[in-house]
């Protein structure tokens, strides 16, 4: 009987049955209702507790039995009447608390860093892929890549080097600290661009770490397995970016990049 009204009023079916069993009886004790519906006692128990709640049933506590008693039909409306005011008094609120919330200082936007670790098998597709990316951040800050590069990346990866430069934005700049080798002297006579400062011999430095815009890239090819891991973080991207720029400009090194 009217399982899909009340189905859609949200009432299961058990819920539908006790209700039903109370309003024909119209006061009825919970084992009595347990045996007509076939639903265990303590259901029957937990169940009237929801619909006294909903406001549907009622719960007849004078005598030593307690009884169940069914509430007009009419009590379905109400039901939904006290939602509607309950729902109402509670958009009042969140537009209250809206405006409120919006009148408070504002402060520095923090986003959660988004983190992606890459294996060797991934690495090559991912710099290609990803490469747009970082270009587009770049240029929204300075169109500068800032940090430590390790020549072995540029071994293992010297077409990826060549192909950035050829599709990268216009006035993309690199200022790098490496570390002294054959392989970075030669890209610096090709990209002008591409300056780089050499760190003294005893600073071992053997894993590439980058600054580009909103990213933070660390690469590991000194040994195999390669892998990089990036750092998707605006405040930890510019806090790193201000501090390679003092160090280089405090750096005494030559640079080594010049036009040929």
């Amino acid at each position: 009987m009217l399982e899909k009204e009340f189905a859609q009023l949200g009432l299961n079916e058990n819920e539908r049955e006790v209700y039903l069993a109370v309003l024909r009886a119209g006061k009825i004790a919970p084992a009595r209702v347990a045996k007509e519906t076939s639903i265990n006692r303590t259901t029957v128990y937990s169940i009237s507790r929801k619909l006294d709640g909903l406001g549907l049933i009622s719960e007849d506590l004078g005598a030593k039995v307690a009884y169940l008693y069914a509430e007009k039909p009419a009590a379905l409306e109400q039901m939904f009447a006290k939602e509607e005011t309950l729902l109402k008094k509670r958009l009042v609120l969140a537009k209250k608390m809206s405006k409120d919330l919006a009148a408070l200082p504002s402060q520095a936007t923090y986003s959660v860093p988004k983190i992606k670790f890459v294996e060797e098998a991934d690495l090559n597709d991912y710099l290609y892929k990803q490469y747009p990316l970082w270009a587009k951040s770049g240029l929204q800050r300075d169109n500068t890549w800032w940090g430590y590069h390790d020549h072995t990346f540029t071994e293992s990866y010297s077409k990826y080097v060549d192909w950035l430069w050829k599709h990268g934005p216009r006035n993309q700049k690199v200022r790098f600290f490496t570390n002294e080798a054959m392989i970075e002297e030669k890209m610096r006579k090709k990209y002008p661009e591409r300056q780089y400062k050499i760190l003294p011999a005893e600073n071992n430095f053997d894993s590439s770490f980058w600054i580009i815009g909103d990213y933070v890239i660390m690469g590991q090819t000194r040994n195999r397995p390669h892998y990089l891991v990036e750092i998707h973080d605006p405040l930890l991207a510019r806090n790193q970016r201000e501090l390679f720029k003092v160090f280089w400009t405090m750096a005494h090194t030559k640079i080594q990049n010049r036009k040929s």
